[in-house]
This record gives structure tokens, C-alpha cells and sequence, in this order.
């Protein structure tokens, strides 16, 4: 069943229905403020912190999807009324008609009902802390029409998310005031003229306003049937304490065929909203900003488009993968209609693993990630699993909580830093590829050289802290030499303990190839020598000691007292995803195990919505093996589709030279293929999802939890590089594909250090990889093709065979 449509010419999920099976949500911002709104306008507002600094509430049930930000419209002549967004009124669809567009970083609702068209576009303009709702009403009738507008959103009465929902001090700590059309909330302990206010304001001057959520709403009632808009008007009310709200309210006539434009504006801080109501009083001001938005995501989506034979996959990359990825990169994993501020910070691998996917589109952001993690480093080598950068930035670490940008609580320092046995084995090793993927973007090899602090005390450059990753993990092997798992690696659910990780090991000779490289591109010899032993070592330990010879896999580990996980002789557990994949694509494993490896997988672990984690799933517990054998069957981590290890194996079946298989893993996984099964999938069509049900449970194919995964910042990371095989290197870009048989070829458009490389791809002899030509504007290249001159548009033709 189908709820809606890509509109590719204007990079918009379209929804034509809104009784969808879940909400369907947006991101609006790119900098401090953010909004997560869903397709019924259900959502919450945050200054840079989900956790703190929350400006509205949201109750945390998905299926509630309320309350929101909301406009509802009242025909004053007969009394009824309704909602531009289906909900919270909820018209039947038989007399209303509704559309929903997600845009990257905007959504517009719009509505026709009784004669009356509406429509309000919500976004939060680049360089402001607010969000605007731009309305437009049309009287589409045949006589004049009196109308009232009310806007409705109910503020936050902590700046703190968990007060919200459990402090009942928290009730008594906010208020409301009203004054020259704005409705202004504060908190009464937060004296900070700006994080402390909330306002919200319209362009135009109110008849009539609530400050008050119980006066707006009325006894017994809900956001679907608010007594101010029943009775046709706010009691202009505002006090202290209890429930905040910000209603604001004005009649309007309409002569046929005749339309009003309006806008409501949702800030933070109390000298702002002033500036910003007469700022945007201005339409022409509200159309500029708009346009910016969409300037700035067509500036990051332009950085790589592709015309290929599989329009899901041109659709999914030329804008949805990516702009998830970046939305992952700014705002991490903790706002969410899933996670809705419980927690706040960075969480290590998750963060490394996003910035890997972004540097051409959004450098600057991926830097910054980059010094955050290795700040968040100690001088042992490993990461902090969850922390917050502000606690290690010096510009930020003697500022005082209330007059912080975010009003976050410093733990102590003995708190800040966690030991050996709260440490996953995996996090600080993503962090090698992704910072020599990053110099490899941007050229930037003084990076380098930076000094930079461990969270711990002490400093390094940023090569010296590469390497103390690499020999933490050299350091931290069991009896085998295989990497200890210590508190977890990448499966949180798998606690091995003193047992060994081979995903881990695997890992880590990836992160060694990648470092070896670099020494060479430095002329470190004394590197070169070491770390290319070190690899020796690590392929040994995990040939001798991690193959199957009965199954023809890698198995998952060892338990601290030397008990395979995953071999052909066990019930549960049998076949992994982390370890069989990580061995191809670190290039550890040979042609001949590799593609064994691979066939495992696609034999045990393939279903039409992706590749399952482990099959069969765990049945018993065992506390040797970790939490993953107490979790439902079929769920998460225990023989779940987990979707963030998914890309693995199409970068792995691209390294062995099988694109047909690629292309297949690719596609079972791709949302844009689920569009048409949403009674199945449940989740929005044009966003990855942490985990799909797996075939153990009654639910095969239902999605959850969308939006916040460092699946898609791997899954535009495999397509763009490995599929379609674009890749930066240290002295220039290489075009290596591996594609489907059938693909007579593909074109990309790639801007690289300010010079565009127009590259077309032809396949005349059907092959899955293979280049036998390269071209750059008619010339002849032998190798990489070389960087070129800022500004110069370039033609790179590919010949495969």
C-alpha cells in the first residue's frame, strides 16, 4: 500500500495520505535549533541539546504523536473547525483533502476543506534561533468567508527534558507574559537572558492570546478539540506556573478567490523576538530564508549526483541517504521521536562512523567531529563510549553552566573518564579510516600535525593519536591474539568480557591497512615498518584462528574461556554479519575465503528486507556470550535486519567483484524499494532505520526506528565509493566500479577540492568490474586522476572491461 511519492525534481517525500501506520517526522535546522516534526506537525524544539535546553514538550509515545505545533482554522459564521495538519482536529478524508512535503530541512502542510485552502510551511532559517510557520489561506468558495487563525504550542516548563516528564517541581518553575503581539515563557532559576526565554510571535497584531495550555485546551479536553477554538477565542490569559502554552488568535475575512499570508514564529531568548517578529514581518525576508535553505542543501547534495539504470538508488543518494547522514553528523543519535532527549552527548563509534560518510558535502562539520573524538580520547588509546565534547573543549570548559550555550552539567573528572571495563573494543579504531578519509577530501594533511589533548591529560598530534588507537588494540588480545571484546565492541548486546572479538580484529587490520598508508604517503619508514608487522600479526591470529572450516565462515568471536561463537556445529548463532563482512572489506580475508564468506551470508543471513545479524537467532542464555542471547528472537541484535552493518557487505561483495550481489544486498535494504508495502514496513519510506524484524519474529519487515543510524551514512559511504567506486586518494581520484552485470553504465557528477569531474561510466562488455580506460578531457590517464584547478569543470570518461 502506497501513502506517498518522491518528487525528485524538488527533493520531496510527498505524502497524499496522512493516516499512515506511524508518524513520519522531519528535521527542520542545520545549526543550533532544531525541530523533529512529524507528518501530522507532531513534534518538539530544542536549542542545541535535546536533553537540555528543551523549548517544547513532546510525551514520548510514537503512536500518540503529540501535542505539536499547530495551526487550526475556525469558520466563524458556522463554528466548525479543523487543523492544517490532519492532526490534531483529524477532519474524515472523505470531506478534507491533506499533503504533506518533506523537504531537507523544511515540511509544508497543506489542506483543503469546505471552500477553504491552507497552507503552512514550518522551517528554522539559516543564522537564526527560530522557527517559522509561513501560512497561506484561500477562500476557493463562491461567497465571503470569516475566519479565525490559532496557532497552539505548549512550551516546555524545564529546560531539562527528564523534568519535563518526572519533576513535579517543574510545574511550578515557568510562566507566561504577553506583550506587543509576542507570548513570552521563562524559567524562573535560569537568569540567562537567552536560554532561559522562550517566545512565540506573528506577523500579525493578535485579537485575542493564551499563555495558559489549560485555558487554550479547557477542562477534559485535548489538542483535538481546544475550548478557545471551539468558543472562537483565547482568554487572553497568562500567570505563572503549570502548563505553558503560546495561542495566538486573529478573525480574518476573505472575499472569493482572495488569500491572506501570515506567520507564526517559535524562538529562544527574551531580546530576540522583537528583532525577529519585525524581521519577518517581512514576507519577502521569510521567501529569502526559505530559499536559502534550499540553496544550502542543493550546495551539499550538487558535491555528488549520479544517473544510473536504478532510479531507487539515484534517488535515495542524490539526496535522502545524505541528508540523513549530515542530519546524523549535527544532531547524533538522541533526538528522535524514538529518543527524545532521555540522553545527550556523543557516542563514539557512532560519531566516527557518520563523519566518514560527509567530508565533500560538509567539511567543516566533519572536522569538528573529528577534534571532538580525538579530545574524547585517552592516552591509553581508547575512545570515551558516550560523552560530551563541551567537557573537553578548553574555550568552553570554564564557562559557567548558566551562562553556557547549553545548560549542561560538568561532571567531575573522575566521572568524565571511565576505565577499561566500561570500554567498547571498537570505537577509537573507526576513527583512523575516517581521518585519513577526511585528508584524503580536503587535502588538509596539516591536520596531521595539530595538537591536540586526551581526554585524560596530555596532548598529541593528531597522527600520534591515530597511533595510540592502533596500539591499544594491539595491546588489548586474548590468548589467541585475537582482540579482546572488553564491555562490548560494535553489537552492545554482545559482552564478551575477557573474551575475544574477531569483528574487532577484523577492524583493526582495516584501520592498520589505511594507517600503512598514510606512512607511505608520509615517508614514515620507522611506521611503515611497524604497523605492516602489526597487520602481519593481526591476519595470522585471524586466519589461524577465527575460520570455519565445516561452515566455510568466520566465526564471531570466542568466549573468555575459549568456546567458539558461530561455527557450523552450533543451533544458534551460527553465521554472523559483523565478522564475515569486516573480513572482506578490511581485505584480510583471500578471493577464496572471501567469497565462501560471502555466499554464507547470502545463503543464511538474506531476506527481501535485508541481510539479518546472526541466524538462527539465540534461543538460550549465556552470560559468556552477552545480553544478545536474552533479547526476543528476531529482534535488534538478536536475529534482527540491522540495517548499520548492512552496507558492510555490499562495500565486501564491491571489493570481491560482484556487483550482481551488491546491487542485491543493496536493494533488499533500500527504503525506496518499501514504499509500495507500508502496511509492512511501517516506518517513512525515504529514511534507513536502526533494525527490520527478523524472520524469527511474528513481525518480519516491520522497520523501527528511523532517522538516527549510522546506517546511512555507511550506506552513501558503500554506493558512492565502492558500488559506483568513486574514491579520493592521497595524490588524486580513482573511478573503480562494481556494478551489476545488466548496467550498460552510469554517469556521476563529482565536485572535488572546488573542481567538478563530470565521469561517465560505459560497460559495453557487461562485466560486474574492471577498468580497462580512463580519459580526463580526451587525454589518457594512467592511475589517478590528478586534482585540478579550482573552479574547472572536467570530463572523465570510464571504459570497463
Amino acid at each position: 500500500m502506497k501513502y506517498g511519492y518522491f518528487d525528485n525534481d524538488n527533493r520531496e517525500y510527498v505524502i497524499t495520505r496522512p493516516d499512515v501506520p506511524a508518524p513520519w517526522t522531519n528535521y527542520l535546522g542545520t545549526e543550533k535549533f532544531c525541530t523533529v516534526i512529524s507528518h501530522n506537525a507532531g513534534g518538539y524544539s530544542f536549542y542545541q541539546s535535546p536533553e537540555y535546553n528543551r523549548i517544547t514538550k513532546f510525551r514520548a509515545n510514537a503512536s500518540f504523536d503529540r501535542p505539536g505545533h499547530y495551526v487550526y482554522l475556525r469558520d466563524d459564521v458556522s463554528g466548525d473547525y479543523w487543523s492544517i495538519s490532519w492532526q490534531p482536529v483529524a477532519k474524515s478524508l472523505e470531506e478534507a483533502t491533506y499533503e504533506v512535503r518533506h523537504g531537507l530541512s523544511y515540511s509544508t502542510f497543506k489542506c483543503d476543506y469546505n471552500g477553504i485552502s491552507a497552507r503552512k510551511t514550518l522551517f528554522v532559517p539559516k543564522g537564526e534561533d527560530t522557527e517559522i510557520w509561513d501560512v497561506v489561506i484561500k477562500n476557493n468558495s463562491d461567497a465571503p468567508r470569516t475566519l479565525s487563525a490559532f496557532s497552539f504550542v505548549e512550551f516546555s516548563f524545564s529546560h531539562i527534558q527528564s523534568d519535563n516528564q518526572n519533576h513535579q517541581m517543574s510545574l511550578y518553575s515557568s510562566g507566561t507574559s504577553y506583550e506587543d503581539g509576542v507570548i513570552l515563557c521563562d524559567l524562573y532559576y535560569n537568569t540567562d537572558d537567552f536560554t532561559g526565554f522562550y517566545y512565540l510571535a506573528s506577523s500579525f497584531d493578535p485579537d485575542s492570546f493564551d499563555g495558559q495550555r489549560d485555558a487554550f485546551i479547557g477542562p477534559y479536553r485535548d489538542e483535538s478539540n481546544p475550548l478557545a477554538v471551539e468558543q472562537g477565542r483565547c482568554s487572553n490569559k497568562v500567570q505563572t506556573c503549570y502548563n505553558q502554552c503560546g495561542s495566538l488568535h486573529k478573525q480574518f475575512t476573505l472575499q472569493p478567490g482572495e488569500e491572506i499570508r501570515f506567520n507564526f514564529i517559535l524562538g529562544i531568548g527574551k531580546h530576540e523576538a522583537a528583532r525577529v517578529r519585525a524581521k519577518y514581518q517581512d514576507f519577502a525576508e521569510v521567501d529569502a530564508a526559505l530559499e536559502a535553505i534550499k540553496t544550502h542543501w542543493d550546495s551539499r547534495c550538487n558535491k555528488f549526483q549520479v544517473k544510473s539504470p536504478n532510479e531507487g538508488l539515484d534517488t535515495m543518494i542524490n539526496a535522502w541517504t545524505l541528508y540523513q547522514a549530515e542530519t546524523c553528523v549535527v544532531w547524533s543519535r538522541f533526538a528522535s521521536f524514538i529518543e527524545v532527549g532521555g540522553r545527550t552527548g556523543l557516542g563514539y563509534r557512532d560519531t566516527a562512523q557518520d563523519a566518514i560518510s560527509v567530508p565533500h558535502s560538509n567539511p567543516r562539520s566533519t572536522r569538528k567531529r573529528l577534534v571532538d573524538l580525538l579530545r574524547g580520547q585517552v592516552r591509553a588509546g581508547y575512545g570515551l563510549h558516550l560523552f560530551d565534547p563541551d567537557w573537553f573543549d578548553p574555550e568552553k570548559a570554564d564557562v559557567k553552566p548558566s551562562k553556557s550555550p547549553t545548560v549542561v552539567p560538568t561532571p567531575s573528572d573522575e566521572d568524565k573518564i571511565h576505565g577499561i571495563k566500561d570500554t567498547c573494543s571498537d570505537d577509537h579504531l573507526w576513527l583512523v579510516p575516517t581521518i585519513i578519509n577526511y585528508i584524503q577530501e580536503t587535502g588538509e594533511e596539516g591536520f596531521l600535525d595539530e595538537v591536540i589533548p586526551y581526554a585524560d591529560g596530555g596532548d598529541a598530534t593528531v597522527y600520534e593519536h591515530m597511533k595510540a588507537a592502533l596500539n591499544f588494540s594491539a595491546e588489548y588480545v586474548g590468548q589467541t591474539g585475537i582482540c579482546k571484546g572488553l564491555r562490548a565492541d560494535w553489537n552492545d548486546c554482545l559482552n564478551l568480557g575477557g573474551g575475544e572479538s574477531a569483528m574487532v580484529s577484523f577492524l583493526h587490520f582495516w584501520a592498520l591497512q589505511e594507517f600503512v598508508a598514510l606512512a607511505k604517503h608520509k615517508g614514515k619508514a620507522a611506521d611503515i615498518e611497524k604497523y605492516t608487522e602489526m597487520a602481519a600479526n593481526v591476519r595470522e591470529a585471524c586466519e589461524q584462528h577465527l575460520w570455519d572450516d565445516e561452515g566455510g565462515w568466520y566465526i564471531r568471536g570466542l568466549t573468555k574461556d575459549g568456546d567458539k561463537i558461530g561455527t557450523a556445529q552450533q543451533t544458534e548463532g551460527r553465521v554472523h554479519l559483523e565478522s564475515n563482512t569486516l573480513a572482506v572489506l578490511s581485505g584480510l580475508a583471500s578471493q577464496e575465503r572471501g567469497e565462501k564468506a560471502m555466499d554464507a551470508v547470502d545463503e543464511n543471513l538474506f531476506s527481501e528486507y535485508g541481510l539479518h545479524l546472526n541466524s538462527p537467532s539465540f534461543a538460550t542464555p549465556n552470560d559468556d556470550i552477552g545480553f544478545v542471547t536474552r533479547v526476543y528472537q528476531g529482534v535488534k541484535e538478536n536475529g534482527a535486519i540491522f540495517s548499520h552493518p548492512n552496507p558492510w557487505a555490499w562495500v565486501a561483495e564491491a571489493k570481491l567483484g560482484r556487483g550482481d550481489r551488491a546491487m542485491k544486498f543493496y536493494d533488499a535494504l533500500n527504503p525506496y524499494n518499501q514504499n509500495d508495502m507500508i502496511e509492512k514496513r511501517v516506518a517513512e519510506p525515504y529514511s534507513y532505520v536502526q533494525f527490520i524484524m527478523g524472520r524469527d519474529h511474528e513481525n518480519h519487515g516491520r522497520a523501527n526506528h528511523p532517522w538516527l543510524t549510522g546506517t546511512s551514512g555507511w550506506a552513501y559511504f558503500a554506493v558512492t565509493n565502492f558500488i559506483l567506486g568513486v574514491q579520493t586518494g592521497f595524490n588524486g581520484l580513482t573511478v573503480d566500479p562494481c556494478i551489476p552485470t545488466a548496467w550498460p553504465g552510469f554517469e556521476v557528477s563529482r565536485q572535488w577540492r572546488g573542481a567538478t569531474f563530470n565521469i561517465k561510466v560505459e560497460n559495453p562488455d557487461h562485466v560486474s568490474k574492471g577498468v580497462v580506460s580512463v580519459t580526463l578531457n580526451g587525454e589518457a590517464i594512467d592511475g589517478a586522476i590528478p586534482e585540478q584547478p579550482a573552479g574547472s569543470v572536467n570530463t572523465v570518461t570510464v571504459i570497463m572491461g
